[in-house]
């Protein structure tokens, strides 16, 4: 059951500490959250700590690797004008610095924002947390805040996340509201790909990764005007992913990506792009991928567009590192089907194996989410390939296959999903890549599962055979969760407005919810779903 962890420090400052801080839970299938509140006192060690870092990483960096190999563009300052005169007394004391050092400060970091965590009244509302979650849950925690310094700071290093190995923390503005998307059919998730300035950096990499995709259909802008960009930003059949690859900066509160190599108009600032960003989101655009440097002047600007997701890099990042995260990420979240937050750890986790080379290559990878919209999982986007199975089937079908024909099952099954129009189809696609003997045991065990999830027009009518019973919380719950999980973050209204009208039979509550489904494979969908679960509880009985 996913779970998410809402934490709003509301007004203050690491200087003057947090009075008032609220955290909600929300549990899956619940239409209303869990509150706590309480409150963090002051940290300053944690601002000086955290510039102490940023300048050893900043100076450890550039003598490891060769300067270009950063996708930051080098006339650029790294820093505000208003921080420069404090941060050049820190860079003086660094001209000594080995990984030694860094690690220690790194460990300090980590060391004093866990005390800080740890204090009385912000460990009571963990406990209460904790007391509700178990090891094997999704977890997506969101930190509202727009304070800069707090945003840097290296969240992934809270016990409470190292505790939780599905969990993972993301960034949010204090305020968001959803913005209405346009629904449509597609048969490939549509990827628009930036591929900026390529000066001393190689870009072909991703390239290669996206080209991997077969079930994504992806326009690559290689060193576009700003009128090429823009005109594919306004495309009528619209985007659900964005990804650029290139130079980048923080410009203050915003970010500017390098398009191009012309020695003029190659740069724009996400306020160019402003108009053109928030037609896309209209279109459908739900993730932004920024694989460059320091990335969240980028993500604070898109943030007040209320684009649902955005990925970018806290710092500096070199050329090697950005590949591997999204070498990384792209296995996970569209070849294995894992969800967003859980790619983005596993993704940031394999870079730990780099850091001998590359120093806090680890602490760079960042999620923003728009806590209004639930963030996207590659079967939500991909519609034509989640309607020939339930996620719980495609996952369950991929255990099968990874225990016959090992790690190249994930890539193999989202091959073949988007060949086929039904589930007999996809198996006979599949056998072929099985042995004699393996071929008897997945076809076996795959007619066992598809078995007890078929769903059929009898299974309808044992619904009407209870139309003299009430719907039960149980029978709520679960169908809310559903219904979430086909059209998204609207389902509790929906569910609210259902159970308006009184006390409702089984038939008759799904018969009104499906309803309110325009879109006629979706509503089968829900349909389905709902019957599956009737039929578990009632074998349950």
């Amino acid at each position: 059951m996913n779970k998410a962890v809402l934490i709003n420090l509301g007004s203050g400052d690491l200087n003057s500490g947090f009075p008032r801080v609220t955290v909600q839970l929300w549990v899956s299938g619940y239409s209303r959250p869990q509150q706590f509140v309480g409150s963090l006192p002051a940290a300053p060690i944690l601002v000086e700590l955290y510039r102490r870092w940023q300048s050893i990483y900043t100076h450890l960096c550039s003598r490891l690797v060769d300067a270009k190999e950063f996708r930051k563009q080098p006339i650029a300052k790294y820093v505000d004008d208003d921080e420069d005169d404090e941060l050049e007394i820190a860079t003086e004391g660094v001209t000594n610095i080995s990984q030694v050092s860094f690690d220690e400060v790194c460990q300090l970091l980590e060391e004093n924002l866990n005390i800080w965590l740890n204090t009385p009244k912000f460990s009571s509302i963990e406990r209460q947390v904790r007391s509700q979650l178990d090891v094997e849950s999704e977890i997506q925690v969101t930190l509202e805040t727009n304070d800069d310094l707090l945003r840097r700071l290296p969240w992934h290093c809270w016990q409470f996340l190292k505790d939780y190995p599905k969990a993972e923390l993301a960034l949010s503005q204090p305020e968001y509201i959803r913005q209405v998307q346009k629904q449509r059919e597609i048969q490939k998730v549509r990827i628009l790909a930036i591929l900026g300035s390529t000066s001393g950096i190689d870009l072909a990499a991703e390239q290669r990764f996206l080209e991997h995709l077969q079930d994504a259909q992806i326009n690559f802008l290689v060193n576009p005007s700003q009128q090429e960009l823009n005109e594919q930003l306004l495309h009528p059949q619209g985007w659900e992913i964005l990804f650029f690859a290139g130079h980048s900066q923080t410009e203050g509160e915003t970010g500017r990506i390098y398009v191009n190599e012309n020695s003029t108009k190659n740069s724009l600032t996400i306020e160019e792009l402003q108009a053109d960003l928030k037609i896309a989101i209209t279109n459908g655009l739900k993730l932004a991928i920024f694989n460059s440097c320091n990335g969240l002047g980028l993500a604070n600007s898109l943030e007040k567009l209320y684009i649902p997701t955005i990925i970018v890099m806290r710092e500096q990042i070199p050329n090697r590192v950005a590949q591997e995260f999204f070498k990384h990420f792209l296995s996970a979240f569209a070849l294995s089907y894992l969800p967003l937050y859980v790619s983005v750890r596993q993704a940031r986790e394999q870079l730990k194996t780099l850091e001998t080379e590359f120093p806090g290559a680890s602490w760079l990878p960042v999620i923003c989410q728009n806590p209004a919209v639930e963030p996207p999982t590659w079967l939500n986007i991909a519609e034509s390939v989640r309607l020939i199975l339930s996620s719980e089937q495609i996952y369950a079908l991929q255990k099968i296959l990874l225990n016959l024909i090992g790690p190249i099952a994930p890539t193999l099954l989202q091959q073949k999903l988007t060949q086929v129009g039904n589930s007999e189809d996809l198996v006979e696609r599949l056998l072929p890549h099985l042995s004699s003997s393996q071929q008897v045991e997945f076809q076996q065990q795959v007619n066992l599962f598809l078995a007890q999830s078929e769903v059929t027009l009898e299974d309808f009518e044992d619904l009407v055979g209870e139309q003299d019973k009430i719907v039960d919380e149980e029978f709520i719950r679960k169908s809310e969760q559903i219904l979430a999980e086909v059209i998204g973050p609207i389902a509790p209204i929906l569910i609210q407005q259902a159970l308006s009208s009184g006390n409702q039979n089984p038939i008759t509550f799904v018969e009104t919810l499906a309803a309110k489904i325009s879109d006629p494979q979706l509503r089968l969908k829900f349909q389905q779903r709902v019957i599956i679960i009737h039929k578990i509880n009632v074998a349950s009985d």
